[in-house]
């Protein structure tokens, strides 16, 4: 019988819309073929086999999507570990992190109110409200890891307020949002960068910028989710070198 992705067959089917979509119910478990979970969305299967899709328990954010496929590429481990999520908004980078047992996360962001009540009430999220990261001068312990995911500014004026609450030994996962990282109206055109060598360019000034800044960068991956506007982000796995 004829064999094709998992993901074509349930846009084809009409179960999602696009493959960020597949991506989402596959990654939260909820996609079975044969009655087995399936693994990926790029997994080829019979065209004719039978798909069930359990209902969703979505995340409190869409973030969190990303976050999952960066802890599975990079095999990090939160589990017993206290974590830092800058930029934490609704939650959905904190919620992740807890799920993969984080003893405790410390969810900073400058915004006030938009932490979803369910993680506002869990004894291991500590809240740091109405604050931003590079006024933040420490923390009551050192983090093990850290995520990032803010808008608006660009992540190298993030990155180097990090190291201060970091462990020697711990872990970075940044979220870099290339529209930005730059302000070069001949490849920022209404807010995304469509060209995928401009793209490339402003990704490899970040590399650069990490290295330089005495960052080891370990590795990187495209996010399988879309911010705003189409744009396409990535995920970077870093160490204190």
């Amino acid at each position: 019988m004829k064999k094709k992705r998992l993901d074509d067959i349930l846009i084809e089917r009409g179960t999602v819309e696009d493959r960020q979509g597949a991506f989402i119910v596959v990654t939260e478990g909820n996609v079975f073929v044969g009655g087995q979970k399936a693994v990926s969305g790029a997994q080829m299967v019979d065209v004719g086999a039978d798909i069930r899709v359990r209902e969703s328990r979505a995340y409190v954010g869409r973030g969190a999507y990303k976050l999952e496929a960066a802890i599975k590429k990079f095999e990090t481990d939160a589990q017993g570990k206290v974590c830092l999520d800058i930029g934490a908004a609704t939650g959905g980078f904190t919620e992740v992190l807890l799920n993969h047992g984080a003893k405790k996360v410390y969810a900073v962001d400058t915004a006030k109110g938009k932490m979803a009540l369910k993680l506002r009430e869990d004894p291991r999220v500590v809240l740091i409200e109405g604050t931003d990261i590079r006024a933040l001068k420490k923390l009551p312990e050192e983090v093990k890891v850290a995520t990032i995911d803010v808008s608006l500014i660009p992540l190298q004026e993030i990155l180097p307020h990090v190291k201060r609450f970091l462990a020697d030994t711990g872990e970075v996962i940044a979220l870099l949002k290339p529209q930005y990282e730059t302000r070069d109206p001949k490849i920022l055109r209404h807010g995304v960068i469509k060209n995928t060598r401009d793209r490339k360019r402003v990704l490899d000034g970040f590399l650069r910028f990490a290295r330089d800044s005495g960052w080891d960068v370990r590795d990187y991956i495209e996010s399988p989710i879309r911010g705003s506007k189409g744009n396409v982000e990535y995920l970077i796995y870093l160490r204190i070198a």
